[in-house]
């Protein structure tokens, strides 16, 4: 029965998830690792990759240097990386491990509020925003550079 209802609450909260494509995105204003204060409403007109990773997750510590070579691939546009760590707000676990894993990805200190609003459930989880702030696509744990990579060549035409 447990297992039945925790099945449910996960298919509940995936197609909650679901909904939200295509709405806008929840403003934020969140500190980065060097106490600068990002605000998701100033980077309108870039397309915005958020993703939500902790310390203890085995799959980011896999994918984080993968998308940071991948957003190495759009220098030259209007785009912005975020890893929104959701479990320390320790500074210097945050650069060790963004140095033992790999990534040079800025890294916001998330918050309950950012965690509510996003349906943050576990991570990874992986937002893409088009330039208009409206999500247009998000991915629940891993993901391939390649979805990746074509969710946010169509934001970025869009």
């Amino acid at each position: 029965m447990k297992k039945a209802l925790l099945s449910l609450f996960l298919i509940l909260i995936v197609f909650g998830v679901s909904l939200s494509k295509g709405i806008k995105a929840k403003d934020f204003a969140l500190p980065d690792e060097n106490g600068k204060i990002v605000k998701l409403s100033d980077l309108k007109g870039n397309v915005v990759v958020l993703i939500f990773w902790s310390t203890t997750c085995r799959t980011c510590k896999k994918e984080l240097p993968q998308i940071s070579v991948l957003q190495g691939e759009y220098d030259n546009k209007p785009i912005k990386f975020y890893a929104i760590v959701i479990n320390t707000k320790d500074l210097n676990e945050i650069k060790k491990t963004k140095e033992e894993w790999g990534f040079d990805i800025p890294v916001l200190i998330g918050n309950f509020e950012v965690k509510k609003n996003y349906r943050i459930i576990g991570t990874p989880i992986t937002y893409v925003i088009d330039k208009d702030g409206k999500i247009k696509r998000f991915f629940l744990g891993e993901v391939s550079l390649k979805r990746l990579k074509k969710a946010i060549d169509k934001a970025l035409e869009g």
